[in-house]
């Protein structure tokens, strides 16, 4: 009996020493569980993170981005419709108010990257739904390309911006067709952005004309950024066809900066001139007088943007453009005023509304104006 207590206790220990040792057994082996599903998860995480590769040999990688944007549109005083691009067109004849909503400026674009051995080939495919008649005025779009192009180095292949548009000093609007008074267009062409020394560079291009013409318009530019201050000088120079089957020489320059003022102000400004170059601004326009001469133009722009906390950005945008010469019912004159405040609800989603003056003045001397009140809903991907 008294060998029995001792061994009966010493077994006891024994067991709870195994029971103990395989719980401990079994905790370890369920942390390496959870920590083995952790590890997957956070794998999982930084591959989704990642851009798609496709083909193994290549290395390409692409990115799908854009933004849906919905706007909400009351004008007053004349139906501009979708964008403010009937300022061009406006009249007595329309006066009234009217209420547009569009999905138009809704954007899918797709990028590509592939390593080669003279370095980083890139492609963009980019479109919107402003395509189709009369999207810009009232009606809903269709599918429309803006770019499609190549780059390779500081080498561009393709459609794209126009190397005459100070594309870096471009005012933001909540309105699609945006400032009178700027440089605009996308066009097929061959570029290439150089440095020159220091805080230089240059870029020339060969592109197809945005006007009448059988022929390439040449365009040369130079750029000094020192971030916060951009001054840029940009020329065009082609011909245009005429109505007797010859072709008029054209040109203009374009001279723009961006300056930062102070802590989230940021200023905007350009001035254009040029003989024959209206099909190169924002609202178009003839390139050629009733005699076949080309027209002067002369246009500017100026606007002020100032970032209020880190969610709110509030502008000011004036732009002017005026023609030297043409009919009695053809435009002299477009003043535009945009005043905007845009706030970004959560990170990838913003809000804005924007007030819109907009005048036109012919040569026969009448002026027509109109007024707009537009909302916007973006959500970028």
């Amino acid at each position: 009996m008294t060998r029995t207590f001792p061994l009966a206790l010493g077994a006891a220990s024994l067991a709870a020493l195994g029971a103990t040792t395989a719980t401990a057994q079994s905790d370890a082996d369920r942390l390496a569980q959870l920590e083995q599903r952790i590890a997957t998860l956070e794998s999982r995480s930084e591959a989704a993170s990642e851009p798609l590769t496709f083909g193994s040999d290549t290395g390409t990688t692409f990115e799908l981005y854009g933004y849906f944007k919905a706007d909400f549109i009351y004008d007053s005083g004349y139906e501009l419709g979708n964008s403010t691009f009937g300022l061009v067109g406006m009249d007595s004849s329309d006066d009234g108010e009217f209420f547009n909503a569009t999905v138009n400026q809704t954007r899918i674009g797709l990028r590509t990257t592939t390593q080669t051995s003279f370095g980083e080939l890139g492609t963009e495919i980019e479109i919107d739904f402003y395509g189709g008649d009369s999207a810009f005025s009232t009606a809903d779009g269709n599918v429309r390309m803006r770019n499609a192009n190549l780059t390779l180095g500081g080498l561009r292949v393709g459609k794209y911006w126009t190397s005459f548009m100070p594309l870096s000093s471009y005012p933001v609007t909540l309105d699609f067709q945006g400032v009178a008074g700027i440089p605009f267009a996308r066009q097929e062409q061959i570029s290439y952005e150089f440095d020159i020394t220091g805080n230089f560079m240059g870029e020339v291009a060969v592109e197809e004309s945005n006007g009448d013409s059988d022929d390439p318009v040449l365009i040369g530019a130079v750029g000094y950024d020192t971030d916060p201050l951009l001054l840029r000088a940009s020329a065009i120079a082609g011909s245009v066809n005429d109505d007797e089957g010859g072709t008029e020489d054209v040109y203009g320059f374009n001279l723009s900066t961006t300056a930062q003022l102070w802590d989230g102000a940021t200023l905007d400004a350009a001035y254009t001139y040029g003989e024959g170059i209206a099909s190169y601004l924002v609202f178009l326009g003839d390139d050629l007088d009733t005699d076949g001469d080309p027209i002067e133009v002369q246009a500017a722009y100026i606007g002020l943007a100032q970032t209020v906390g880190e969610d709110l950005t509030l502008r000011a945008i004036y732009g002017y453009r005026e023609n030297d010469t043409g009919t009695p019912d053809a435009t002299e004159s477009l003043s535009s005023v945009h005043l905007n405040a845009e706030y970004q609800l959560i990170e990838s989603t913003s809000v804005g509304v924007e007030y819109f003056h907009g005048t036109r003045d012919t040569f026969a001397g009448d002026s027509y104006d109109v007024d707009r009140i537009q909302t916007s809903v973006t959500f970028n991907f």
